[in-house]
């Protein structure tokens, strides 16, 4: 006879122990959800706002994100297809009153026009797409037999009327008959008047509608012409529709309807990106000693030898020195960042509540100052517990972790950050994987990106390996060291470019190089790269 069972515990625990059912009532709520879930090869993403609330920064960082995972991606700016229209003349604020007839018949138009190339580019046939599992494929490759394409239709679509016109002609079932599209609404509401005003200056510095206009006449007409679209904007309320609001660059957060790849990928890098200017460094790890592996034994065997041994040892003298100087060169790039920051916040010309910031209590503020305190730049009294101002991470090999092994800088050994797993290949040159396997090494050659390592990972399968990484990157507000692989990084450098991840295999990395890239106020990132170890170095090391 079995024991009597603790209900009550069993139910803190467990909750119900019996069979999940389905009620009509159940279905119907998940009737909606099924719907969107499905994996439609066409997605259109309308975005919503007010002029200077951050539309077109967050269309630039979709579109570099989205084909990095896998989706094609484009833009199509209505007010681009407008400035066209105009042939050159750029148009005041009363081209947006809605009492203009004549303006809110051209704007129509060109958003008329913007839709129907948007609907055109989704429904194109893909180039050199195929089934890897299909008879006749490459049976090494998972690339998917159509890749997913994503429209980004980017106007202020302010009222309810432009986006029910909107969602009506992209899923109208006559009009669009077997291509099924999914729609979603992005909202970027901004209620922050200073922050308002600094992203409406940064809109009419760069803006063609302002190009020779002096700024204080350029924000006169922004704010004018604002102030025309709030006499008709109307937020989204349907909660029938999907849609994502954002609040105040991404400080809050309202998602509806919202599920799939889209719940998976899209709202967390909504929420991660930011308009902070920390910087994102990125290098290969120090030479590690390979001398255990010069054994006896063919050539091939001892070059396998060396590469399997670079895994697994420590760091040889030049590695050794390039640990120093990455120490030295990070340690002088974050406090200099630090103390800018923190000379930025005590700005006469600031606004902000600089009580609040460098109350004892925390803050940013107080935060930078204790942390240039702690490493010798700043007078402050209080704890020695404040962290280096810099985010490190490193995959878990060895050499990687050693590289940054420094005193008071903290780091994190992550296995998303280890290189590309070549499954039965590991430690084997291209040159033996072609002489081994032949009929693999003509798949590869064919489709490098695609064609996955027996026991192994292809790149694509990389990518999808490193999205969270790319996602937690993103979202750091203070410097970003990754100390990983040559494949690792080669998929990063294609992200901060915003270059085809396809061709990310091409790019050149060298050792004893760290790239450093900083964010532009557009949405991109801008380039250097930085020798910190001289060759003049490295030929004293050798003698």
């Amino acid at each position: 006879m079995s024991e009597p069972q603790d209900k009550g515990a069993d139910y803190y625990a467990k909750g119900s122990a019996e069979l999940a059912t389905e009620s009509a009532l159940l279905l119907n709520k998940l009737s909606q959800r099924l719907e969107l879930t499905k994996g439609d090869e066409r997605l259109v993403i309308v975005l919503v706002g007010l002029p200077g609330r951050g539309k077109s920064f967050i269309a630039r960082k979709l579109e570099n994100f989205l084909p990095w995972i896998g989706s094609d991606c484009k833009i199509f700016n209505v007010g681009k297809y407008r400035r066209q229209a105009e042939e050159g003349q750029n148009a005041s604020a009363d081209f947006f009153d809605t009492k203009n007839a004549s303006a809110a018949a051209l704007r129509q138009e060109v958003a008329r026009l913007a839709l129907e190339d948007m609907l055109n580019w989704i429904d194109e046939p893909f180039e050199n797409s195929h089934n890897g599992g299909a008879e006749g494929g490459n049976p090494f490759a998972p690339k998917p037999a159509v890749k997913g394409r994503v429209g980004i239709f980017d106007a202020t679509n302010s009222t309810k009327e432009r986006r029910d016109w909107v969602l009506k002609e992209c899923t109208c079932g006559i009009k669009r008959a077997g291509k099924p599209t999914g729609v979603i609404f992005i909202e970027s509401i901004c209620n922050d008047a200073d922050l308002m005003r600094e992203n409406l200056m940064t809109k009419v510095s760069t803006s063609p509608d302002y190009a020779g206009v002096p700024i204080e006449e350029a924000m006169a007409d922004i704010m004018i012409r604002c102030e025309k679209y709030e006499e008709a904007y109307e937020t989204i309320e349907d909660d029938e529709i999907s849609y994502i609001k954002i609040f105040n660059l991404s400080s809050k957060m309202m998602v509806n309807h919202i599920y799939g790849m889209l719940a998976k990928s899209v709202v967390p890098a909504l929420m991660a990106w930011n308009i902070g200017t920390r910087p994102i460094y990125l290098c290969r790890p120090a030479a590690a000693d390979t001398s255990k592996g010069s054994g006896s034994g063919g050539s091939s065997r001892r070059q396998r030898q060396t590469l399997v041994m670079s895994k697994i040892e420590g760091l040889d003298e030049v590695g050794q020195e390039f640990k120093n100087a990455l120490n030295k060169f990070m340690r002088k790039e974050c406090l200099d960042f630090a103390d800018r920051r923190r000379n930025e916040m005590v700005k006469p010309k600031s606004k902000i509540n600089k009580g609040s910031l460098f109350s004892s209590n925390g803050g940013l503020g107080h935060h930078l100052t204790k942390s240039l305190s702690k490493f010798g730049l700043e007078d402050c009294d209080g704890d020695d517990d404040e962290p280096f101002p810099c985010h490190i991470a490193t995959s878990t090999i060895p050499r990687a972790c050693q590289t940054v092994a420094w005193k008071d800088m903290p780091s994190k050994a992550l296995s998303n950050f280890n290189p590309l797993d070549k499954g039965e290949f590991t430690g084997m040159s291209m040159d033996d994987i072609a002489k081994n396997d032949p009929e693999w090494h003509e798949r590869y050659v064919e489709d490098p990106f695609y064609t996955r390592f027996p026991g192994g990972e292809c790149q694509a399968d990389l990518m999808l390996r490193l999205e969270p990484m790319a996602i937690c990157i993103e979202q750091q507000v203070e410097p970003v060291l990754i100390v990983s692989h040559t494949s690792v990084l080669q998929a990063f450098v294609a992200y901060f470019r915003n270059s085809p991840p396809e061709k990310c295999m091409h790019i050149d990395l060298p050792l004893n190089t760290v790239f450093k890239f900083t964010p532009v106020k557009g949405g991109g990132w801008q380039e250097t790269q930085h020798c910190v170890l001289s060759e003049e170095k490295l030929n004293t090391i050798a003698e």
